[in-house]
């Protein structure tokens, strides 16, 4: 994460995966917020034109929020090349027990993810009655363990133990899901989705305490007052300032995040352990990435919602191409989660899909290191419908991030000279000439997609919090 020094992570089986990959080190999200997000990962598209503007949750106003039903999603576009379409984990587009093509293998939990009023649907809820626990929240199963958790700070054990967690139940049935496919001749397609690292950090034992949290680094922005400017302008309740977190209580969250990512590494190892066991490893296009990132006290942040920041809108991306490659490949080349629809459907073998968003980067994956775009966009909406909308526009290029808002705030950075976003250049004189180069590039983008920016969709029943 920038901002912050290297802190020696265990990925051992991501450091495997990449040994054969290309790591994009310039990869970003379409928006910093779960939902729209996954919209943009699954369809090409950004989240203005999927319907999934914000989170949906289910609750009034904010469950009336649906990715719009024409929209074609990955598994659309491979049903059509006839390859199985599986869908393991987090889902969280507003459509229920639908996985909208990926109905040959599916794994539903929480209420995000079932209809409403059909329990029998949630898969971690009938396992968990099995063995006598009694989990609540949304019923995904991510509930802490109250005796060692910390609610200040989000920190602390599952209530589950390692092979009951719902991530390694679900890991689990995606690699049955692997290995039965060895003996068909049938290509196939699965995406598994978990949902660490995110708050609450509370992982199974062993991953809650693999780090000590005195060996924690914090970010070098985390006392600036960066993020309080920036928020002057907007009201996100999801955004907390950390000011009021001694270095201690930020370390602690520090090492929450890295268990959940060396959680993360195991699920992985599982997936990888099934390909390679079954033979299938080497005809198969792997791809590694994560909805958004976390503040985790830069700029005097916490979380997630209304800001551009490198933290939160870069995210990792490690792509395997069928047989690997022989050497890693590293690229600072800009790529975008709406490019990765398009790429996956012209390696299956498909036309390039149409009205999508992202570019081909298959180029990039196999070693190639040409530029694919000038820049990519941004977008932000709010953190669930019905909540009062604090809209964004962005436009990152190599050198320099713009972020546009109707409501006054806008920022523009040097990411050459000033890499950790500290010095908001919008007013500077010397710097009007690629302020306005870069609003006309954005406006460009915008007429181009097309996003009716500036105007943004609102509830009829907005609901302030």
């Amino acid at each position: 994460m920038p901002g912050a020094r290297r802190i020696p992570l265990r990925t051992p089986h991501l450091d495997w995966l990449a040994a054969s990959s290309t790591c994009f080190d310039r990869a970003y999200c379409t928006t910093p917020m779960c939902s729209p997000a996954r919209s943009s990962i699954l369809t090409g598209l950004f989240p203005h034109a999927t319907g999934m503007v914000a989170n949906y949750q289910e609750r009034p106003i904010s469950n009336e929020i649906r990715m719009y039903p024409n929209v074609k999603v990955l598994a659309d576009y491979l049903k059509a090349l006839d390859y199985t379409c599986a869908y393991v984990g987090k889902w969280h587009l507003g459509t229920g027990a639908d996985r909208r093509g990926f109905e040959d293998f599916v794994t539903r939990a929480g209420i995000h993810d079932y209809d409403t009023g059909h329990p029998e649907q949630n898969d971690m809820l009938q396992f968990t009655r099995k063995i006598g626990v009694e989990i609540g929240g949304k019923l995904k199963g991510n509930d802490v363990d109250r005796a060692d958790y910390d609610a200040r700070t989000k920190v602390g054990s599952s209530l589950l133990p390692l092979a009951f967690h719902r991530s390694t139940r679900d890991a689990s049935q995606a690699a049955t899901f692997i290995r039965n496919q060895s003996n068909s001749e049938q290509p196939f397609a699965l995406v598994y989705s978990c949902t660490e690292p995110h708050p609450p950090f509370a992982c199974p034992r062993p991953f809650d305490k693999m780090y000590d949290y005195q060996s924690m680094v914090l970010p070098e922005t985390v006392r600036s007052d960066t993020g309080t400017c920036v928020l002057s302008n907007r009201s996100d309740w999801q955004l907390n300032y950390s000011a009021d977190f001694s270095d201690d209580d930020l370390k602690r969250m520090w090492t929450g995040y890295c268990g959940a990512v060396s959680y993360v590494d195991h699920l992985v190892g599982t997936i990888l352990e099934a390909l390679i066991d079954s033979n299938q490893l080497e005809n198969t296009l792997l791809i590694f990435t994560s909805d958004h990132g976390e503040m985790l006290g830069s700029h005097g942040l916490l979380f997630k919602g209304a800001v551009m920041y490198e933290e939160l809108v870069k995210i990792p991306l490690l792509i395997r191409p069928p047989g690997g490659l022989a050497t890693p490949h590293r690229t600072q080349q800009l790529v975008s989660h709406v490019d990765l629809v398009s790429t996956i459907v012209q390696w299956c073998g498909g036309a390039a899909p149409v009205g999508t968003h992202g570019v081909d980067i298959r180029g990039l994956c196999q070693g190639d290191d040409a530029p694919t775009r000038k820049g990519l966009a941004l977008e932000y909406h709010s953190s669930n419908w019905g909540e009062r909308p604090n809209p964004l526009r962005g436009w990152r290029t190599e050198r320099w991030k713009y972020v546009e808002s109707v409501d006054g705030g806008d920022e523009l950075y040097s990411l050459v000279d000033d890499p950790l976003e500290t010095f908001n250049l919008i007013d500077d004189a010397g710097s009007s000439a690629i302020r306005h180069q870069l609003a006309a590039e954005l406006a460009d983008w915008v007429q181009s997609v097309p996003d009716p920016w500036p105007h943004v969709p609102i509830p009829e029943r907005e609901v302030e919090r």
